[in-house]
């Protein structure tokens, strides 16, 4: 039997973790994502994620982001939300926020997470900042709740908002789409007020397997295919992210991790469901968004042969017995009080 392919260690650092289910994926997390016998599972085919959505464009910023910023994106984007949702018990972030006034949510994509936020603190302005501007197949789609003020910039530009004003900074999935994260998070520093908070959340572009499950197939050849492409493009952004907070002079970083099957294969119910909404996103969705420009501009590939590697790969994980998952990380970090 082959072995999986081997994967990089999940985020560790100087700075406190907390990590759940554990640090190390190939002991804590086997534990809790225990599978059950593999069968064939149909339950994707009746999952209805159009409903799960808001409004509005993707972001592109890096000239080496691959990713498409088409409607296909956004429902991708509106069901990765609902994924990060349901990894917190239905929380929109895990920094414990006491009266907002002022939000900002860095790379907002479709606004969906900035419409929720303004939802749950209805005094708080939330500015959704877009990385780029709404395409012309989006502006038929409703704008959202006018307290989210959306503006469209670069992330690592300077910023057009006033010094230590945001109570919160809010930047999700912007893995590989920022040219110079150390500008980025000195301008989060400057314009979070003292005593503010920073959340980042990114999930980790690989898969562990614990169980022997991927063998030799294509799902392990377009992983194998996909690590080795993407190893230059500082898509994992993750595991730098503390040490990059506490650079910018943030205190108090910490990160929560949540581990994602990718499947229903897990015992837990939690963990089956987030596995199939994942699983949803992915193969729909995910698999060929982050694969298509990656294979066929920089490795080469010719789009047929892409696209019959990526359709062996739906076949063989929607069938249950690959027992794969990952992680998503929240990075968080606090402005220190203005000196007296």
């Amino acid at each position: 039997m082959a072995k999986s392919p081997k994967a990089p260690s999940p985020p560790a650092g100087g700075a406190s973790t907390h990590v759940s289910p554990g640090s190390a994926p190939a002991d804590e997390a086997n534990v809790l994502v225990e599978a059950e016998d593999a069968a064939p599972d149909d339950d994707d085919s009746g999952s209805d994620y159009s409903s799960i959505g808001g409004s509005s464009a993707t972001t592109s910023v890096a000239s080496s982001y691959l990713l498409p910023n088409d409607e296909t994106e956004q429902e991708r984007l509106d069901l990765t939300h609902h994924v990060f949702c349901l990894l917190l018990n239905g929380a929109l972030c895990v920094t414990q926020l006491e009266k907002p006034q002022n939000i900002l949510d860095i790379g907002t994509g479709t606004g969906i997470w900035a419409i929720d936020i303004s939802d749950l603190h209805p005094s708080a302005t939330c500015t959704p900042q877009r990385l780029a501007p709404l395409s012309d197949r989006d502006k038929h789609q409703p704008e959202p709740d006018p307290d989210a003020m959306f503006q469209v910039d670069d992330a690592t530009p300077e910023w057009m908002f006033p010094p230590d004003h945001f109570d919160f900074i809010h930047a999700r999935t912007l893995g590989g789409a920022i040219r110079d994260w150390p500008a980025l998070l000195s301008s989060c520093f400057e314009h979070c007020r003292p005593g503010g908070h920073v959340e980042l959340v990114e999930g980790r572009p690989d898969f562990w397997c614990d169980d022997g499950s991927l063998t030799d197939m294509a799902t392990a050849k377009w992983l194998a295919e996909f690590r080795r492409l993407a190893a230059s493009l500082d898509f994992d952004i993750a595991p730098k992210l503390p040490a990059l907070l506490a650079g910018a002079g943030f205190v108090d970083v910490t990160t929560t991790q949540r581990v994602v099957p990718l499947g229903t294969s897990p015992k837990d119910a939690h963990l089956k469901e987030v596995g199939r909404w994942f699983r949803t996103q992915f193969i729909d969705m995910a698999l060929e968004a982050y694969s298509l420009a990656l294979f066929t501009r920089a490795g080469g590939w010719a789009n047929i042969e892409f696209q019959v590697l990526l359709a062996k790969v739906r076949e063989e994980l929607k069938t249950n017995k690959i027992h794969l998952y990952t992680y998503t990380a929240f990075v968080t970090g606090r402005k220190p009080e203005a000196s007296s």
